[in-house]
Order: structure tokens, then sequence, then C-alpha cells
């Protein structure tokens, strides 16, 4: 996988956040003290806890050769197991639970093999889990939390996809039971009914608890972010393809919903394909509204052009198809010809921040070749690197709103995922993180 170039200032920064992240491995009262919180939160999911520090300190390691390193990663990776022992997962989430477990310990497995009987464990467990989890069937709508990349199915299926491959699974073990069902399930989500409603329609009444939902959403809504809706569906539909799942389906499947997303895409008349955050709902019908004269949503994984050009880029080279390929670049380089402020984005995070459109742009440079997609990743790069701060606990801190600033050591909106940005731009071996930021191999 083509990276940047090797530079001296990204591994300062990288071997300087990586030493305050290994801090972490010592007594939690120790690490209490310096980030200011009393505990961890979610000890071991993959947002906020423990493995997603101990991925980050795994590749800073190898990247700097510094053993030290991928030894505290080892330490924290022990804590995330001890603690499900005395509080057991209770959701097989990616970004939740224990696909996203399985998803870091197998990293670790590829590292070390004396990982690997533990790796089969957890996707036994994991299979296990996916399988008793109940399921809204579509119908009236969903909750996005039943098919979204975070806590959802479309999550939870590219991590069942990796440990296939990895662990070469065959029909009837667990985890590629779950697999199976999962692709099922989310092409049934796909599929529109009599009403020309798609099954993840999410109606007010399962909207989660953030202000102006409903105020801008009246009668329902449609997820176009990465996160949380369809561009994330579409990209573990990609994984089900590449490991095989369920036959010729998942292709069909992934024709009909990026043909879907491209038909509901803003109708202006700028080069290069946006969306919004969301479509709305259309009164009394819950069939989406064609945007007409909505603002494109911010330039992030999360939500915007980066994320849903890099799903419909991925979708692309499982279905050979050069129109969607072109409409995928298309997106990610309407954002490259945004100025910085029409972007949007000021946190140094992977989410929603400069270390995700760094990630972004360099996959799609892989992908493409093309010399704008670099320059991208360098310049978002070169961002990341403008927001250190040596009195931060962390070197970098999320900034959720503007000037409101979070010291957080995880992975999706804290310095552990920016940490792994920068090994990807350091070492081509370090790049294949990405997989699970995507949800895709590269």
């Amino acid at each position: 996988m083509a990276v940047l170039e090797f530079d001296a200032r990204t591994a300062e920064v990288a071997r300087a956040m990586a030493g305050r992240l290994a801090v972490l491995a010592g007594e939690a009262g120790e690490a209490g003290e310096r980030t200011g919180r009393e505990s961890m939160p979610d000890e071991a999911s993959l947002a906020t806890g423990y493995p997603g520090i101990a991925l980050s300190l795994l590749h800073a390691g190898r990247v700097l050769a510094e053993p030290a390193l991928i030894d505290a990663g080892q330490a924290l990776l022990r804590r995330s197991a001890q603690a499900t022992v005395e509080k057991p997962l209770s959701g097989a989430g990616l970004y939740t639970g224990t696909a996203g477990f399985a998803s870091v310990l197998l990293d670790f497995s590829a590292h070390d093999p004396r990982y690997l009987p533990s790796l089969r464990r957890i996707a036994d467990r994991l299979g296990e889990q996916i399988a008793a989890e109940p399921r809204r069937e579509p119908g009236e709508g969903l909750p996005e939390r039943d098919f979204d990349v975070v806590a959802g199915a479309a999550g939870q299926l590219a991590a069942a996809a990796r440990l296939c491959v990895a662990l070469e699974s065959t029909p009837g073990d667990p985890v590629h039971t779950a697999a199976e069902q999962l692709t099922e399930y989310l092409l049934s989500v796909t599929e529109p009914d009599s009403r020309q409603r798609v099954g993840w329609f999410t109606p007010p009444h399962h909207y989660p608890a953030h202000p102006g939902f409903k105020e801008q959403n009246p009668h329902g809504l449609y997820n176009l972010g990465f996160a949380h809706g369809l561009p994330g569906i579409i990209s573990a539909l990609c994984a089900a393809a590449a490991a095989g799942i369920g036959g010729s389906a998942p292709a069909e499947g992934l024709a009909r919903t990026t043909a879907w997303l491209v038909r509901h895409r803003l109708a202006d008349d700028l080069p290069g394909a946006a969306w919004p955050s969301f479509l709305q709902a259309e009164e009394g019908t819950g069939r989406p509204v064609t945007p007409a004269g909505r603002r494109s949503a911010r330039a992030a994984w999360c939500y915007g052009a980066p994320g849903i050009g890099i799903s419909l880029l991925s979708a692309a080279k499982v279905l050979g198809d050069n129109g969607l390929e072109e409409t995928a670049v298309g997106a990610l380089q309407r954002v490259v010809d945004w100025a910085p402020a029409e972007r949007f984005i000021f946190a140094p995070n992977l989410c929603h921040g400069h270390a995700g459109l760094l990630t972004v742009y360099q996959r799609a440079y892989a992908a493409t070749g093309l010399a704008s997609f670099r320059t991208m990743a360098e310049d978002s790069l070169s961002a990341v690197l403008s927001l250190v701060d040596e009195d931060r606990p962390y070197l970098v801190a999320d900034e959720p709103e503007r000037g409101q600033r979070v010291d957080d050591p995880g992975f999706l909106n804290g310095a552990a995922g920016v940490l792994l940005a920068l090994c990807g731009a350091l070492s081509p071996q370090a790049a294949g993180w990405d997989e699970i930021f995507f949800l895709t191999p590269a």
C-alpha cells in the first residue's frame, strides 16, 4: 500500500504520543491522576477503552522499533480481557462490544501467533453472541443502532468477515454462521418496500437523544453518514463479498444500494458528488425526499463525502463498476477542491477530524494513484501536527465543538486513533490497521 514518505516530525510526535499512552499500562490510579479521570470508561470497548489504545501501541512499537510500546499494548489488552471477565461485554458491536475486541486481538495474533487460541475462542463467542442477539425486522422503521457501524449489524458483519478469513472458518463455525446471518439481515434492510421506503428508514420515535433531530427531520430520516447510515452498510457488504460470504448476494445488494445512494445525492451544478448528513422522510409516506437546495455534510469520515466516497470506491472495486468509481473519485475530489474552512474540520481525531481525512486520502491515493489525493493526505497530516500541544496529556485533544477541548486517549475521538493515523503515514505495514476503520480490506 502506498503511504506518505517518512517524516521526522511525524515520527517524533508519534513517539511522544505513544509514550504518554503507554503510561496507561501502569496502575489505574496513576493513569487517573494524569488524565483527570477516575478510570477509563468502557475498558473493553474499541471506541473509548483499552483495546483501541493497545492497538495503537502495537503498531507504534513496530513502526518505531520500540518493543516496550508493544509490551505496554499487550498489558492493556490483558486488562481489557480481565475487564470482560469481571463485566462481560453485553453487546457484539464493533465500537461498543465483542466485535471490536476481537478485531484488535486479530491484529495482535498477526504479530504474535500465541494469541491465536484466544482469537479462536473470542471468534466463537462473537458468533454465538450475534446469533443470540434479537433483531428487529424491517417494517415500520429501525433505530440506527440496529444496523450501523458503531454498535449494529454493519460493524458486526465486518468484524465477523475478517475473522472468517483469518481463521479460515468453514460453514457451521459460529462466526461463519453469524456472518451469513448478518449478511442476510443487511440485505433485507436495504430492500425497498411497497411504499418505496428502504428498511433502514428511521422514524422519529427511534431517534437517538441528539438535539435537532426531530426539528430537522419531523417525519423520519435516512442516515447518510458512514458511522450510522447507508455507507457503513455498503462497506460491510463489501467485506462480506471479499470474504466469500453469501455467494453472489452481497454484490447484488451492493449494486442496488450504491445506485440508491448515487440517485439521492445533492442536486447542484458543482463538479463531483455530495450528500447531506440525512435525507428527510416525506410526511405520510416516509419516502426519502430528494435533496434540493440542501447543504452538503461536513467533510469527515463519520458524515460527509470522505466516508461516502471511500465506501463507494470499495464497492466499485467489488463490482468492477467504472462509473461508480468515477462517482466516488468525484466525491473525494470535491472535498479536495473546497477551501479548508468549507470542510468544517478542526479536530485532530479519526471520527470527525484531520486524522480521519489523512487515513481516507491515504487509502484513496493507494486505490487510484491520483496525486491530488496524496497532496490531501499530506495536508491533513500537516494539520494534525499543527494541533499538537505539549501541555495536553496526550498531545492532542478532541474538539467536539469549537473551543471545547476534551483530553481523550481513545480510538475514535482521541489520541490512539491519531497515533494509528501517524503510524500509517510512516509505514506501509502499519497502514493495514485501517481495515477496522473502513470495514474492508485495502
